[in-house]
Parts: C-alpha cells; structure tokens; sequence
C-alpha cells in the first residue's frame, strides 16, 4: 500500500474527490492537500512521508525532489505540460514523472480555433457594441473574415495541432506544419503539408503555436519573427507564455505589423498589472483555461491516477518522461 497526495485545489473537487476514491479502492492511502501557493518548494514538510503526489502543474524544482528523496517515487501530472517540473533532477533522486499526455488535445485545440474566429469575427467588439445600443454592423471597419480556404501555419505538431487540424478541415484551410520530428504518417492523414518556419511566417493568414516552453523556444516570437508575418495575420497561443515577447507583440499589435492575437497564456500567470497584452489592440486574452472544460479535467485527472494505480502494480506506464530514473535507485 503507497501513500498518494493529491494536490492542486485549482481543480474540480469532483474530479479530486473521484481520484481519491479511485486510489483508495486499488488499496492505497489518498489525501487531498490544499496548499496556498503552486511552488511545492513552499511546502515540503507537508508532502514528506508521500510515495506518489499526483500534481496540477506546480512548480517542482530540484530542491523538492533532494527534500522528499526516499519516498517519494513518482510524480503524475494532472495534464500535460511539465516544463516546471526539473525531470532530470527528479530522475537522480530515483523520482519517476509522468503526465497525461492525449487527455486534453480536443479541449486546448477547440479554445484555438474559438480565437480564431472570435478574432476573424470581432466577437468581443460587436458584443461590447451590441450592449451600448450599437447596431451600425456594417461599417466597413467592422467587417470581418471567413475562416474558410485561409491558410493556417501550426508550430509544434504534436496531438494538440493534430486535433485542430482535424477540425479545421471542416473549413477547406490549408493547413502547414512545423515540427522537428515530423510525423508523416499523421500528416498525410489530416493533409498537413510540412513546412519551414519561415514558409509559415511567410504565407500563414493564422499562426498557431503548440510547442513547449526550452531554451530553444522562448521568446521566439519577438519583433524580428513578427516583422515577417503577414500584416493581416494573427497569432494564437495556447502553448507557453514565454514563447512570446510580450513587449515586441504589443507593439507589432498597435503598430499594424499584424492584424490581432489571441492568448490563452502568460509569462508570468496572471500577468502583471503592466503587461502590454492588457492594453494591446485586436487581442482576444483568456486566463489559462485551454483545457479547462469537465470532460478534459475527467480525462486528465482519472489518467493521473491510473498512472499510479499502474506504477505500483509494476505495470507499464507509457508516459513516464525520464525513464532514467532508474539508473538512480539504489539496489
């Protein structure tokens, strides 16, 4: 029997609760833990003694991992994203990490293809307007455009960009593709044609970004990448707010370099008081809430506990992401 804490109280209860239910009935001990920050690095002590912590994307550095040392054996994440979670050094303390990849591809890739046509519609304005008593819809500046037979560039094809190529099908886009490890079979299934990055700033009426936040990564989209866009394109994010310049896409917004954004993200979350984003033109902002929808949390969540139900069973799970952490353990 291994001892699970369950942490993030940013999510459903319901789901937690169920989690709980679920771990307890294959004969472990859960507990809900309720913290007040998202830095487990502020509260070791009350996750010491714990075989298994399932995690909604707190930030676990190093230092955590070298304090729970011992015990803990595995982190799940409750989602997918672990670019705050340092894998290699949890690998070196013997800490298996896992996520739950797949389980929210539909829910990120339809908050995209809303910004999109939110955005391609005026949909914030016109519902600003209609609430004034503004009824003048036709005045040539708030004409929008069709989704329909637009090119769209995606950056990062992984199982996000797939399902938003598969719904934007149902618009005849084009639809072009970026990723260093390619998956052909997957884009000839969706008519996905490959394409440079700078073939997609080139030629993309709509940018999508769905790649991790690296090294290599952020920031990439900065003043010199934006001056190469079309000046009636948009850029959606749903990915990482530090891919994004926050600064150089203010000014490419209100200058014209491009026609609007959508952001789903932030560096940091929630943004300062002074983040240009706030105040930027033709934006469409929403506050991390791309998987945000019941069937994605049930997904997620219940996948986050299979994982450990499985991992102390001495099943295989297919989404451990640092299989080294065997290397690592004594004996």
């Amino acid at each position: 029997m291994s001892k699970i804490a369950i942490i993030g109280k940013q999510q459903p209860l319901a789901i937690r609760t169920r989690i709980k239910e679920y771990l307890e009935a294959e004969g472990h001990t859960a507990d809900l833990l309720y913290m007040e920050t998202r830095n487990a690095l502020d509260w070791t002590d009350e996750l010491k003694g714990y075989n298994a912590i399932i995690s909604a994307g707190e930030k676990f550095p190093a230092e955590v991992f070298e304090a729970l040392g011992g015990d803990l054996k595995l982190l799940s994440r409750y989602g997918v994203g672990t670019d705050e979670i340092d894998k290699a050094a949890a690998a070196k303390c013997g800490v298996a990490v896992c996520n739950a990849a797949g389980t929210l591809s539909t829910a990120v890739a339809e908050c995209a293809l809303t910004l999109m046509l939110s955005l391609k519609r005026n949909i914030l304005d016109s519902d600003k307007e209609v609430r004034a008593g503004d009824w003048s819809r036709f005045m040539e500046s708030r004409v929008g455009s069709q989704l329909e037979g637009k090119t769209v560039g995606i950056i990062g094809f992984g199982d996000i960009s797939k399902a938003l190529a598969k719904m934007l099908s149902g618009f005849d886009c084009r639809v072009i593709a970026y990723d260093p490890f390619w998956d052909e079979a997957a884009a000839a299934r969706l008519n996905v044609q490959y394409a440079e990055v700078s073939t997609i700033q080139q030629e993309a009426d709509i940018i999508s970004l769905h790649l991790p936040s690296t090294p290599t990564t952020d920031g990439m989209i900065n003043k010199e990448f934006l001056s190469k866009m079309k000046p009636t394109a948009i850029l959606i994010n749903t990915a990482r707010g530090r891919l994004v310049v926050a600064e150089d896409l203010a000014d490419a917004l209100n200058n014209g370099v491009i026609a609007g954004a959508g952001m789903d993200v932030f560096s940091p979350e929630p943004p300062l008081p002074d983040n240009p984003l706030l105040t930027a033109k033709n934006t469409v902002l929403m506050p991390h809430m791309g998987a945000g929808t019941a069937e994605s949390h049930e997904k997620a969540g219940m996948m986050a506990a299979k994982n450990v139900a499985d991992f102390f069973a001495g099943k295989t799970v297919k989404t451990i992401l640092n299989p080294n952490y065997k290397d690592y353990i004594e004996g």
